[in-house]
């Protein structure tokens, strides 16, 4: 038995050394590079979907006509899995609807549902604005407008144009055009609008499939979310004539302005625990320098009393020579203002000696200081040319220099050229005031006022104004004159 046993698992060797030779001869044909550690790739997982949802079929269908005043839901089916993103920001319905629809989207269905019965003869649309996009790489479908209409046809008429801000000429895309068919005041406060269209990065508004008919264009800032005019801190805009379509093709300018600005919220004061009665101020040097085109200034926490004229003192250079100068508060009284001619690149010093102001509340400056400083020279500064073609002095143009949205300068034009030999260097934002009352200052409209009152409009300019310091900058501007 052990013989044959031997004999037989000898055989059966034979047998599997030839199988793994084949084995062996197999995996070297397939895996000429050798039997290395293989490399693991992972499987692929195709290209990415970079394609919006695209919309495949809608019930009733996109731009049906004689719809059924009493269908109140519309679905609309795409291609993929889909998502809503702010609905009800992006959503807009026209004409507006009294109460606002329920809008739904699951799997690749998206529904509409109105709460109101449908208005005849009328073309309704729904702009889905960004809202629409696929529910695993996010992609929109911008700007996807479902369309259909009661009566017998779809409406062709539209009506763009565009929103700018009076105050500044800038654009406010957070601003809607609306349009009314009604004249009453009391309307826009009262009443939704009849068609609502937004307004873009650029100030550009369109409506389209409007009806035959006369509207009245406004642009509201929707502060409380309901479309309507109820606030002075809201910025309204208005065309002061009734728009008749389709004969009017104009595309007028809107000018928004806020009648009240919105209150900022005050922090309540706390109580001053110290018992300290020192005299604070404050200077307007700049690490030692004067700005020879500014006015020397000292600021007080308080109301300023009282103030020793014979314990200030102002000397200009070494010599110590006594400088003659002007004392004058501001209409606030919380400022010292001291006027003299100041000599470019001298050093001077302001002595202030104890006791020299007292505030309302009794405190007084308890210690001498001394304020040295050096005047600037004018080579630190640089001469400034503007030169305007197509200037209506009839609006009173006011230019102002804006830097980070504050106005640095103004001055009144009553010639097409702006000169000052001497300018403060920096980049700055131009812009022209139409000042209709001469005061220099914009001032607001009045919706609600007997004639209505458009604001006074702020032109933007967009060339930059660059002044280089001991250069001679110029700058020429061509000009067109806006009409509310």
């Amino acid at each position: 038995m052990r013989m044959v046993e031997r004999e037989g698992y000898k055989g059966n060797t034979g047998l599997l050394s030839r199988y793994l030779l084949i084995v062996f001869m197999v995996g070297v044909l397939a895996f000429p590079g050798g039997w290395g550690c293989a490399n693991i790739i992972p499987p692929g997982g195709g290209p990415i979907d970079s394609l919006p949802p695209q919309p495949v079929a809608a019930l009733p269908k996109d731009s049906a006509l004689r719809v059924d005043l009493l269908q109140s839901k519309f679905t609309l089916q795409f291609d993929e899995f889909i998502e809503l993103k702010n609905a009800t920001e992006q959503v807009i319905i026209s004409p507006y609807p009294a109460k606002n629809p329920l809008i739904e989207s699951k799997l690749k269905t998206l529904s509409v549902k109105f709460k109101d019965t449908l208005l005849p003869n009328t073309t309704y649309t729904i702009d889905f604005g960004n809202a629409v996009a696929d529910i695993n790489e996010g992609n929109i479908q911008k700007n996807f407008t479902y369309v259909f209409s009661t009566g017998n046809h779809i409406d062709s008429n539209h009506l763009s144009g565009r929103v700018l801000t009076a105050e500044t000429g800038k654009v406010d895309s957070t601003l809607w055009a609306v349009l009314y068919s009604k004249q009453e005041d009391s309307t826009i406060s009262k009443e939704n609008p009849r068609y609502v269209a937004r307004v873009n990065g650029k100030g550009y508004f369109r409506f389209d499939r409007l009806p035959p008919g006369q509207f009245y264009l406004y642009a509201l800032k929707d502060a409380d979310g309901n479309k309507r005019y109820n606030q002075p801190i809201e910025s309204i805009a208005f065309l002061n004539q009734p728009l008749l379509l389709p004969a009017d093709s104009l595309s007028p300018i809107l000018y928004a302005f806020a009648t009240e600005k919105e209150k900022k919220p005050v922090k309540p004061k706390t109580a001053d625990k110290t018992k300290d009665d020192k005299l604070s101020y404050q200077s307007n040097l700049t690490g030692g320098n004067f700005d020879l085109l500014d006015t020397l200034t000292l600021t007080f926490p308080r109301k300023i009393t009282n103030v020793n004229r014979e314990l200030i003192r102002m000397t200009e250079d070494s010599i110590e020579k006594n400088k003659n100068f002007e004392l004058v508060y501001d209409s606030l009284e919380s400022r010292l203002k001291l006027i003299t001619a100041f000599k470019p690149g001298t050093s001077c010093k302001l002595y202030l000696n104890k006791g020299f102001a007292a505030d309302s509340a009794g405190r007084i400056t308890a210690k001498n200081d001394t304020l040295r400083f050096r005047v600037k020279e004018e080579k630190e500064y640089g001469s400034l040319r503007i030169r305007f073609n197509n200037l209506n002095f009839s609006n009173k143009p006011v230019l102002l220099f804006y830097q980070n949205e504050s106005i640095r300068h103004r001055v009144a034009l009553n010639k097409n050229e702006f000169y000052a030999r001497l300018f403060r260097p920096g980049n700055y934002q131009l812009a022209l005031l139409y000042d209709t009352n001469g005061n220099e200052t914009w001032d607001a409209g009045d919706f609600f006022a007997n004639p209505k009152k458009q604001p006074e409009i702020v032109h933007a300019i967009e060339k930059e104004c660059s002044v280089k310091e001991n250069w001679d900058n110029e700058l020429e501007i061509n000009l067109f004159t806006p009409t509310p």
